[in-house]
């Protein structure tokens, strides 16, 4: 008997291990995680949507926090692996690594309660463009080995985007580059003067009287700032003059000429110089030039390898431009600590000061509040190209620019559409409210008074659709937040009558 009982228990038991276990067998797939937007939406189905700005402005990032579900019955910890795919110009916060086809970024969720913020952004590409549609894919895998690929789709807006050109003309004259002989390349020309070209482009100006031939007077250096040589325009221009010169050391820079002399417009004194130098330097035992335009190139450049010349001209330029302390509106922004700059707080949030060098500071607070990104070395993102931001052009008011206030980077959110016109009870209904301004991924909000009854609003695309249930009229009041944390929130009330 006992033999035979013996038997019977490890047959039974054989059974069982043959069989798998309940929770082996219902965990075929490591859990789906859930990503949210700041404004607790959850994205997982609609995706994110991103803006590219005019020019090689850096554009505003999105931040996505990804969680696990709250559900028991997950093997933590959780490996996580993104892929923003598409283009190379899709970018994630440090750390990642950018890729031919787009960013890749991982990261690891210890436990229920644990979550981790992703910002999103795009390098943005120049001139006019179609939208474009891209793919977040997010690979995650248990304790156990399982795994489970998400997709969602990553959209790209490029509304209201056109072509920038300086509104007044730049002359480029390349005779006192005997040093080096950097800007007989053509690459190198073409890189550093796109890049003095798009500083203007959004400016907002009108030319000036004409300064003759040899009127404007200048002084380029040598290596070491030493062996000075006088320099003068070769022929008459109503708008910027650059000189442009390579030398061995110390370093880049670019410089207002101090002469004495201001353009004038109309006989009337400005307060622009009336031309500027910018000065190339770079170690050429360990780096080697950039100079391609191609959108899709930018993210091969390595700063501490290869100088990427269309950003090394962008950053530099800026010091001659306006970032020096021979614009006397850009001293006392300096003596003010940026204090006296409303503009610039109101957008940042806080003063922002210059560095001894008429930088701005590196320091995290002092990052373009909606790109993340500065004029230096540390970013959110992999620095591969010094860009222009907004936060930059602001600031770079003080040198008495005028910015044109009506690119979409410099546009307030606002409510376009005026009125809806009237549905029919029983009948299908769409119709899409508009907006315009500030960072497109727009949410959609009744705050005050009802829909008719039959219709809701898409959060995401401010749709109006459904069948309404009756006749009569609503009157309700619609919210609109951009993806903006310091923006202010714009409400527009409408009236939808319902026709029997």
């Amino acid at each position: 008997m006992r033999k035979i009982a013996a038997l019977s228990a490890l047959a039974a038991l054989a059974g069982a291990l043959s069989l798998p276990s309940p929770s082996l067998a219902a965990r075929r797939a490591a859990p789906a995680l859930e990503v949210y937007d700041i404004f607790f939406r959850k994205v997982n189905d609609y995706g994110v949507q991103l803006v590219d700005w005019q020019g090689y402005l850096a554009n505003p990032y999105v931040e996505l926090t990804v969680r696990a579900p709250r559900v028991p019955g997950i093997s933590y910890p959780l490996k996580v692996d993104l892929h923003a795919k598409g283009t190379s110009r899709l970018m994630l916060n440090m750390p990642s690594e950018l890729t031919a086809t787009g960013a890749t970024k991982s990261f690891t969720l210890t436990g229920p309660f644990d979550r981790e913020v992703v910002r999103l952004a795009i390098h943005s590409k120049q001139g006019a463009g179609r939208d474009e549609q891209h793919q977040w894919i997010m690979k995650t895998t248990d304790a156990t080995g399982a795994g489970l690929t998400q997709t969602m789709p990553i959209r790209v807006q490029q509304d209201e985007k056109t072509p920038l050109k300086p509104t007044i003309p730049i002359d480029f004259d390349y005779r006192y580059d005997t040093i080096t002989g950097y800007f007989s390349d053509p690459g190198v020309r073409k890189a550093a003067e796109s890049a003095v070209r798009n500083w203007f482009a959004f400016f907002d100006l009108e030319p000036f009287d004409t300064v003759p031939a040899g009127d404007e007077v200048n002084r380029l250096p040598g290596d070491d700032w030493q062996n000075e040589v006088e320099v003068s325009n070769a022929k008459p221009y109503n708008g910027m003059y650059v000189f442009f010169r390579g030398i061995q050391t110390p370093y880049s820079t670019g410089y207002p000429t101090i002469n004495g002399k201001f353009h004038t417009r109309k006989g009337e004194t400005t307060p622009y110089h009336r031309s500027t130098s910018m000065i190339l330097e770079y170690d050429e035992q360990l780096m080697k030039l950039f100079t391609s335009l191609g959108d899709e190139d930018w993210y091969k450049t390595d700063l501490g390898q290869v100088i990427d010349v269309q950003g090394l001209v962008m950053h530099e330029y800026g010091h001659a431009v306006a970032f020096h302390s021979d614009w006397k509106g850009m001293a006392d922004y300096v003596a003010s600590k940026g204090r006296d700059d409303q503009d610039v707080i109101d957008y940042q949030g806080y003063p922002v000061p210059l560095d001894t060098s008429y930088h701005v500071p590196a320091d995290e607070p002092y990052w373009d509040r909606l790109s993340g990104q500065n004029g230096g070395w540390r970013h959110y993102f992999p620095t591969r190209r010094w860009e222009l931001t907004k936060l930059t052009l602001l600031i770079a008011e003080n040198a008495g620019w005028k910015l044109n206030r009506k690119l979409t980077p410099f546009l307030k959110p606002s409510i376009e559409t005026s009125a809806l016109p009237a549905a029919t009870a029983g009948s299908g209904y769409e119709q899409r409210l508009r907006a315009k301004g500030g960072v497109p991924f727009y949410d959609w909000q009744v705050v005050r008074g009802a829909l008719p009854e039959g219709l809701s609003l898409d959060r995401f695309t401010g749709a109006i659709t459904g069948k309404p249930a009756k006749a009569g009229s609503s009157t309700f009041t619609v919210q609109l937040r951009d993806y903006d944390k310091l923006s202010t929130p714009v409400t527009r009330e409408f009236t939808l009558t319902v026709g029997a």
